[in-house]
This record gives C-alpha cells, sequence and structure tokens, in this order.
C-alpha cells in the first residue's frame, strides 16, 4: 500500500468518524427550540413552547431527518472513495522491469476481463 492509500484510508476514517458524530451532536433549530440527537430521535427539549410558525416536533424531526440524510451520505462517500483509492495499483515490478512475459494478471484476468489484467501501460488493448 503507497503512502497516498494510507493518507487516503485514515482521512476516510475521519470523514466517517465526523459523519457520525454529526448525528450524535445535539442541534438548535431557529435558534429556539433546543433538539436532541438526530441518531436517537432529535427529539425537543421538555417544555419547549411553540414559538410563532415554529412547532417543535416537526421541526425538530424533519431537521433531525435532514441531518441523518447528510451525515449517511458522507459515510458512504467516504467508504466509497476509501475502498476505490485502495484500488489503485501502480505497475507490478515484473512489468517495471521489462518482463512483459511474467506480468501475471490478478484478480481481473480471474473474473475473464483480461483487457484489465496486466496493469502495464505499454501493453496493447485488445
Amino acid at each position: 500500500m503507497r503512502a497516498f492509500q494510507r493518507v487516503m484510508a485514515f482521512v476516510s476514517l475521519g470523514v466517517l468518524a465526523l459523519a457520525i458524530l454529526f448525528a450524535l451532536l445535539p442541534f438548535t433549530f431557529a435558534d429556539t427550540v433546543r433538539c436532541g440527537p438526530a441518531l436517537l430521535g432529535s427529539e425537543p427539549r421538555a417544555g419547549t413552547p411553540r414559538v410563532g410558525l415554529v412547532e417543535p416536533e416537526r421541526d425538530c424531526e424533519r431537521t433531525g431527518r435532514s441531518r441523518l440524510a447528510t451525515s449517511g451520505f458522507l459515510a458512504i462517500l467516504a467508504v466509497v472513495t476509501g475502498a476505490g483509492v485502495s484500488q489503485v495499483q501502480e505497475p507490478g515490478k515484473d512489468c517495471r522491469a521489462g518482463n512483459h512475459g511474467d506480468c501475471h494478471g490478478g484478480w481481473p484476468a480471474m473474473v475473464g476481463l483480461n483487457r484489465f489484467a496486466c496493469k502495464c501501460s505499454c501493453h496493447p488493448t485488445s
């Protein structure tokens, strides 16, 4: 694993942790209604009165769902990015040394994707 892949793995884990933390933090809606954590139901604090057009029950629930959707999207994006970066491979040492006959294909050749089997950029694709 290259240094860039290691860094991206830790960045992905960091984004995943921030997404979970974002869903676990209590929040304030419209600077008047204090709501609980979105991951735990985003219930309004006890004794919160209705202020103008703000309905604590409805608004806390909807904002909590929005926070959950945002954190879920960020978590999925972090996992997909980390998995994608981990699959980036440089050409093997056989290819770099010029021994193209010894270039082994790896998993793409096993599943029938011979076009992507060798990681050498000098091979023609068929």
